[in-house]
């Protein structure tokens, strides 16, 4: 791929994962949620449908990943809200797990993040409530972190668990092009995919996480209020993804 098909590149990961069913019946919105891989200061815009630039970005990556240029969409008007979700010292997801979380591949690693990020998780549905939106969800490849991120606030709004998981498995048939374009970055410099869980998805993984917050009480309601979300927040997010 030359220069000029670079400066015209469109985002591999990108969607609204509005329009999923919840399991009373209703259908979420579009234009709320937007998940993505990394940004690049020469991607061409998105789509017609989509609200660009996003007014809220929550980067989920590490110092590392984000480098020293400024994120391309502060350039463009958004507001980013860096929020490291396994800290700001990792150059690599398992730099800062526990030693054992990646023992069981990408199903330990999900369950890990919700024990290691729950702070920044709170945070996160403290913006996807009241921000102003469309909100747009990112980490490097837009596969993990973003992947569970989204399925909790997914989850949350009371989007079927089959539906979460659909939308989890898209980022897998978008990987080749996400691989593509994070050639010569930090994380990826060479081009070289040496740890092959980065290219992959799991439906164990995701499934478990929904397994996880559902087995709570109270639901994934319950699982986010007691790490310490306010009720407010959960009731205004279901109000903006669901009308």
């Amino acid at each position: 791929m030359g220069t000029e098909d670079l400066a015209t590149e469109r985002l591999a990961n990108l969607r609204d994962v509005g329009g999923t069913t919840t399991t009373d019946g209703r259908v979420t919105n579009t234009g709320v949620l937007y998940r993505s891989e990394m940004h690049r200061v020469e991607d061409a815009r998105p789509a017609a449908e989509f609200t660009w630039p996003p007014p809220t970005v929550v980067d989920l990556r590490s110092a590392v990943e984000r480098g020293s240029s400024p994120h391309p969409l502060s350039l463009i008007g958004s507001e980013i809200h860096v929020m490291p979700l396994l800290g700001e010292e990792t150059g690599r997801v398992s730099d800062s797990l526990p030693p054992d979380a990646l023992a069981g591949g990408l199903r330990t690693l999900y369950a890990a993040m919700l024990d290691i990020a729950t702070p920044r998780l709170v945070e996160i549905l403290d913006l996807a409530a009241e921000a102003p939106g469309p909100l747009l969800v990112h980490c490097a490849a837009g596969k993990d972190r973003t992947g569970v991120v989204v399925a909790l606030l997914l989850r949350l709004a009371g989007v079927v668990p089959e539906q979460v998981v659909a939308d989890y498995l898209v980022t897998g048939e978008n990987m080749p092009g996400v691989l593509r374009r994070l050639r010569g970055h930090a994380i990826l410099p060479d081009g070289r995919v040496v740890d092959k869980e980065v290219t992959k998805v799991s439906v164990a993984a995701v499934e478990q996480v929904l397994t996880i917050i559902d087995g709570h009480p109270q639901g994934p309601e319950g699982w986010f209020l007691d790490r310490g979300a306010r009720p407010e927040a959960v009731e205004l997010w279901r109000k903006r993804i669901l009308g």
